[in-house]
């Protein structure tokens, strides 16, 4: 039984499966560089955290960092913001944004 949950879980994670669903306005946040948020005001901070194994399989960092976005850009909206700026590098799940306000 255990072999088959390890199984369906690891068919999960390597189809692409997503855990995070975008709020209805997070669409039309931006994630953006340090660079072009010069002109913005920055509205907070958010740590967006997400799995970065499912059992004993380690994710894809592409995957977890798509999960991260979503998830910050979800918290933007709540906050105010248009635009989001990695903070820091991610790290076991984790990545802090930076939320600004630019139009």
């Amino acid at each position: 039984m255990k072999k088959v949950i390890i199984l369906a879980l690891a068919a999960a994670v390597s189809t692409g499966c997503t855990w995070v669903k975008p709020s209805a306005k997070s669409h039309e946040v931006a994630l953006l560089t340090q660079d072009r948020v010069v002109n913005c005001v920055k509205k907070g901070v958010t740590t967006s955290k997400t799995l970065s194994k499912i059992v004993i399989i380690p994710r894809s960092n592409d995957k977890m960092f798509s999960e991260l976005v979503m998830l910050a850009k979800n918290e933007a909206v709540v906050l105010g913001g248009d635009a989001i700026v990695a903070e820091g590098v991610m790290s076991e799940g984790s990545q802090t944004f930076g939320v600004y306000r630019c139009k």
